[in-house]
């Protein structure tokens, strides 16, 4: 059995062998060269597209989160799952969850709008933060809004380093609007991957976070976690 996570920018394959999670990472439109041989008996299906795909079963994202969270973590209070179109905010404790999906504010896609603007990959901003010496203050995280608030900045004077480190935070700040009182939080999604976001949304929380070693494929294991 795998676990497939077909998501709005990337799918992901998982299986467990051995004991060890081993898993395949390509974008959405490549999600067939990740099953080719395996039978649709065999796929327990989860993201955006899970019913467009074959599947034996399909799971909601925050099912498979949740069941992939408990693979490494026992004790959580909140997941904080940041994708390409969409952030979604699980209480754990509470049962409850919050998705914000109506705007790019404090989603994957804000970011690569950002890394548009300055042209360059998505993966240069968290090491751009890193070089950032001042953090200017920016509080819009949407689109045309956020673009002229950075021209600001830099024509103000700060570099385009610090800029970034400034957009980090305001995406930050909107992500921890979201967030509810939580001591555990662990945040998943392929956007985790940003460490200038992460370090921003560390010193604004002020909590335990937790990030999987690889936090962008949690769901598809969760979707096999689920069903097996």
């Amino acid at each position: 059995m795998i676990g497939l996570d077909v998501g709005s920018t990337t799918a992901k394959i998982v299986k467990i062998e051995s004991g060890e999670v081993k898993y395949q990472i390509t974008s959405t439109h490549n999600w067939k060269d990740l099953v080719k041989g395996i039978e649709k008996d065999d796929i327990i299906s989860t993201g955006y597209f899970r019913n467009s795909v074959p599947h034996r079963a399909s799971v909601t994202e925050i099912t498979a989160a949740i069941y992939g969270v408990s693979h490494y973590f026992s004790d959580v209070d909140v997941i904080v799952d940041i994708g390409g179109q969409d952030t979604k905010v699980i209480d754990v404790k509470r049962n409850n969850f919050i998705i914000n999906d109506k705007c790019s504010a404090g989603t994957g896609a804000f970011l690569e709008f950002i890394a548009g603007y300055f042209r360059m990959d998505l993966d240069e901003l968290g090491r751009l933060h890193l070089k950032a010496d001042r953090i200017p203050d920016i509080n819009n995280t949407c689109g045309v809004f956020a673009i002229s608030e950075m021209i600001s900045q830099l024509v103000a004077g700060y570099s385009k380093e610090e800029v970034i480190a400034g957009m980090h935070y305001a995406f930050a700040r909107r992500v921890s609007s979201m967030i509810p009182q939580a001591q555990i939080i662990v945040l998943i999604g392929g956007t985790v991957k940003n460490e200038g976001m992460v370090m921003a949304l560390r010193d604004i929380l002020k909590k335990k976070i937790l990030i999987p070693t690889e936090p962008q494929i949690i769901n598809a294991l969760g979707a096999l976690k689920y069903y097996c």
